[in-house]
């Protein structure tokens, strides 16, 4: 009888991140709960023992796939991201203000990245697990938010607070930055709902490109009580 290679002889063939893309999957579908060890390697393709080796239990696993999707959504929109968080900081510290008109550009380039990556499938299962963590926080909802959440909402209610012309911790500004993200996040979350819709049997090249350009139209849309968007 051959006997199971240790988690030693996994050190190098990726045994880790097939464990982090079977969970991120498996628990974005039935929560921490609904899924065991034994699914998880079955799924990832390794011995069992690779989940205490690689992240000492079943908890702890779980919360790697939180730092796991950080690392993933920074790497996917992470040049947008260090352009807005950067600009934003430049302008917090003394350097030139952000304007109007620059505060709708960079709104309009960060909502097209986000469009543009909620079209891919790739993140599907991102957001299926993100979903489950709203509804149900856990201390790994507490690493998302705080690790790439918070910053990029600060950032963006800043610039959302230009465009109303209005304290940015304000109760209107914040609430207005969650309905722009919301209405971005509807894209992956409403897929089944959009192809319906709109008689797409898929959401290929050129229908991302149709769902890029709602970006600027969101974006176009904030603007101080009273006034009208041109």
């Amino acid at each position: 009888m051959t006997k199971p290679p240790s988690p030693d002889t996994t050190r190098n063939d990726g045994t880790r991140e097939k464990l982090l893309l079977a969970a991120l999957d498996l628990f974005g579908q039935y929560g921490f709960e609904g899924v065991s060890t034994r699914k998880l390697a079955e799924l990832a393709g390794v011995n069992l023992q690779a989940i205490n080796y690689y992240f000492g239990n079943k908890r702890g696993l779980y919360n790697a796939v939180a730092d796991y999707l950080i690392e993933r959504l920074q790497s996917r929109i992470g040049e947008r991201r260090k352009m807005v968080l950067g600009r934003f900081a430049e302008a917090q510290f003394g350097g030139r203000p952000i304007d109007v008109e620059e505060a709708r550009a960079i709104l309009t380039v960060l909502g097209e990245a986000m469009l543009t990556l909620f079209a891919d499938d790739e993140s599907a299962v991102w957001v299926r697990y993100m979903v489950r963590e709203q509804a149900e926080p856990t201390e790994a909802y507490d690493r998302i938010y705080t690790g790439f959440m918070q910053p990029m909402l600060t950032a963006v209610r800043h610039l959302v607070s230009i465009l109303l012309e209005a304290d940015p911790d304000s109760e209107r500004v914040r609430l207005r930055t969650l309905s722009l993200i919301g209405s971005l996040i509807v894209y992956r979350v409403g897929r089944a709902t959009i192809l319906r819709e709109m008689g797409w049997s898929e959401v290929g090249s050129t229908e991302t490109a149709t769902i890029r350009s709602i970006a600027g139209e969101l974006v176009a849309s904030i603007h101080p009580i009273g006034e009208s968007a041109t």
